[in-house]
């Protein structure tokens, strides 16, 4: 079986610290320690962390495992698990503490990218779920993990919209409508893509921020589980229409 790109970067690190961490196949993330964390943070451009206890379980770990599986094969980016004991010699405990995550807060997510010498936190307060995680990494690092109702090739025209000129984007909106001919399946949300770049011809580029506010006071209002489901589509959408303002990796 062909290995994916970052399990060839890791077994390559792990002739020179071996034994410092495991390598989950089934899940896509890696267990890191004290020895291990920064020969592994430091090797990637992006790294998304999460502290917990030393053998988690549950819905939060669920989700962020889903992510792991997702981004094996993206080339930029590991999915990493600090496990914390708070007994026998309170192993990664240190570890932990530097970065402000303790048995308190766990789990606790942490984005990690190169150059930079904090990291950022993951606000759960939206959910701890797989779609929120894949958005908080995609919104980041612009490294590009799919989002529910996005479509690639569309969100790919959404970029070269909000980059060209006001002549060019005639094309492009001329690309899409193409594009969405084209389309066998998710035509409907297909088409907010066109809806959006029409809303922008119209109403200027600030409209997508305005969009994003209008729609998330929406989501946090009264609506039924069913229409709170369709605006978050939306939401997601709304974010390809962002990535041209962050270094765009385009990965998968």
């Amino acid at each position: 079986m062909e290995l994916n790109y970052t399990f060839s970067i890791l077994i390559s690190i792990i002739l020179t610290i071996p034994g410092a961490y495991k390598v989950s196949a089934s899940s896509g993330s890696i267990e890191l320690d004290e020895i291990s964390f920064d020969k592994i943070i430091n090797t990637f451009s992006a790294s998304l962390v999460k502290f917990d206890v030393a053998f988690p379980y549950g819905e939060k770990h669920d989700a962020f495992i889903a992510v792991a599986k997702e981004a094996k094969d993206v080339k930029d980016l590991v999915i990493a698990e600090v496990g914390v004991k708070d007994y026998g010699e309170k192993e990664n405990s240190e570890l932990a503490q530097k970065y402000g995550a303790t048995k308190e807060n766990f789990p606790i997510v942490k984005l990690f990218t190169k150059g930079k010498s904090e990291p950022i936190t993951f606000d759960d307060s939206q959910g701890f779920t797989t779609e929120q995680l894949r958005r908080f990494v995609r919104q980041n690092t612009g490294i590009y993990l799919n989002l529910p109702g996005c479509i690639r090739e569309l969100d790919m025209l959404a970029i070269e919209f909000m980059k060209s000129d006001k002549k060019d984007r005639k094309h492009v909106l001329k690309k899409t409508e193409d594009t969405l001919k084209a389309l066998t399946q998710n035509e409907n949300t297909g088409k907010i893509y066109k809806i959006i770049m029409e809303k922008i011809s119209e109403k200027g580029d600030d409209f997508v921020k305005t969009e994003n506010e209008r729609v998330k006071k929406l989501i946090s209002g009264k609506l039924s589980d069913e229409k709170k489901r369709d605006m978050a589509l939306r939401l997601n959408i709304l974010q390809s229409f962002q990535l041209h303002e962050i270094k765009y990796k385009d990965e998968l």
